[in-house]
């Protein structure tokens, strides 16, 4: 019998608690558990506030920080732009021309509610740091996901909740000579920030070489963005296309450098041949790509320092 005036009925759902599987096993930071572990102790705060008579997630305001680390706030969902078949761009609106206040490579954790489970999720935005009054999240919709369940079901207009930012990396300017990027899919979001922040400034002499793997030519993502990126002296890019043979494909540019084949040791250790201690490697991909990229630098003797998987 419920209790007259109580507001356990207005009570968020518990968070899930991830599967061992979910875990990529490679060390990450913050680890899905560790997300878990957050989860649950902001679950307990908002129960804990809408008990005393507040409210649990808040809208994002011009009196307040546009996004918080330790509590979610709703952004209103204005557009959605399709990349690809299984990928789009979700832009968000910030009240009063506000900023996330971004460091190059930071993300935030969508949360959302699909069939009475609380789901959440990391993902970098991919419009410039220096954006005001919006932010853009690219996203890869998957067929079986439960995320890209609740994703599926935004409209334009939806309020969404966000919290951040989070991340470990610090990038100085002329920190490192040479920055090696090894990406797949999506995993191209955070590498577009560090991208951006070195050739954007004047004063970094830091030269960036990604190689992106896709499965075909249509499949690149943030295309538009690398092509301005390489028109910088200290930015090169390769292709890596899994899925394609030839040159044949539709909308190539002739200045598009593309290896025909799957980013595999051989082409790993031909593009890092030589790496000094001044060299930082960059991985951001899917849990068997960053395993074996991070395997194929271990045997190329790069220090764990000079490592960092997204």
């Amino acid at each position: 019998m419920s209790v007259h005036g109580s507001s356990d009925w207005l009570l968020p759902e518990k968070p899930e608690e991830p599967l061992q599987s979910d875990c990529c096993g490679t060390g990450c930071t913050p680890c899905v558990f560790d997300l878990y572990e957050q989860e649950l102790k902001l679950w307990e705060l908002e129960c804990k506030r809408i008990k005393s008579g507040g409210t649990g997630c808040t809208e994002a305001s011009s009196e307040a920080p546009s996004i918080s680390p330790t509590e979610y706030k709703k952004f209103k969902l204005t557009s959605i732009s399709y990349m690809t078949s299984d990928s789009q761009i979700y832009r968000f609106a910030i009240p009063e021309d506000g900023s996330l206040g971004l460091k190059p490579g930071q993300h935030v954790i969508l949360r959302g509610t699909i069939d009475s489970h609380v789901l959440t999720r990391q993902y970098t935005p991919v419009s410039d740091l220096t954006a005001r009054g919006y932010f853009d999240v690219l996203i890869k919709l998957y067929k079986d996901g439960r995320m890209s369940k609740y994703i599926t079901t935004w409209q334009v207009g939806d309020m969404v909740e966000w919290r951040g930012p989070f991340g470990r990396l610090t990038y100085l300017p002329n920190s490192y000579k040479h920055i090696f990027m090894l990406a797949a899919g999506t995993g191209i979001a955070p590498m577009i920030q560090i991208i951006r922040e070195v050739v954007e400034n004047e004063e970094d002499d830091t030269f960036v070489r990604l190689l992106y793997a896709c499965k075909t030519y249509q499949d690149i993502l943030m295309k538009d963005v690398l092509d301005n990126c390489a028109s910088y002296w200290n930015f090169t890019v390769l292709y890596v296309l899994s899925q394609e043979q030839d040159e044949s494909s539709s909308g190539k540019h002739y200045c598009d450098k593309i290896h025909y084949g799957r980013l595999d040791q051989d082409l790993v250790v031909k593009e890092v041949n030589s790496v000094s201690i001044d060299t930082l490697v960059l991985i951001c991909g899917t849990k068997s790509f960053d395993k074996d990229m991070i395997n194929f630098c271990n045997k190329l003797g790069i220090s764990e320092k000079q490592i960092f998987k997204f």
